[in-house]
């Protein structure tokens, strides 16, 4: 009857039903009326035409809070177990520790050699004053070459035919 009744898709409060809040909302994801049983937690449940069948809806929601509580135990235990698992992993010792500290050696020691050339340049950047400095080579200019190309005539080859197999033109 409050199905019918209802104004708009709004939560309205019904009454309490075996020590829960009894609300009724319209669903419209499902297009269906709801009885939402509310305590810590909601619990919706969908309503039929049948007054008898929605109580009957209600009670086997309630009688399924058993199951519901076993399951989430469960959760909560193989969690638990999990957690327990996993500190168990972390307090094992690293197994490649000591290859990892020698190969990260090797790797100072290696990016050390690399930088040698690197501080070397920088100390001698300040050229001094009794020394000729050579200029480095220029850089060839990709620019320039391309120009360069496009100015020269290519030479003009002579037509191949396909028969031609040993590259002669006939």
């Amino acid at each position: 009857l409050a199905r019918q009744e209802m104004p708009n898709a709004d939560m309205m409060l019904l009454g309490t039903y075996r020590g829960f809040e009894l609300n009724i909302r319209f669903d419209s994801f499902k297009n269906e009326h709801q009885a939402v049983l509310r305590a810590e937690l909601s619990y919706p449940v969908s309503l039929g035409d049948d007054a008898r069948g929605n109580i009957t809806r209600l009670d086997n929601a309630i009688d399924n809070f058993a199951d519901r509580i076993a399951d989430a135990e469960n959760a909560l235990q193989n969690l638990e177990q999990q957690k327990q698992a996993a500190e168990i992993e972390v307090a094992k010792p690293f197994a490649q520790e000591e290859e990892l500290a020698e190969k990260s050696a090797r790797l100072a020691e290696l990016n050390a050699l690399l930088n040698i050339d690197r501080d070397r340049s920088s100390s001698q950047d300040a050229p001094k004053e009794t020394e000729k400095t050579e200029s480095p080579a220029p850089r060839p200019s990709v620019l320039a070459a391309l120009e360069e190309k496009v100015n020269q005539s290519e030479p003009v080859k002579p037509f191949r035919s396909y028969y031609d197999k040993d590259g002669d033109a006939r």
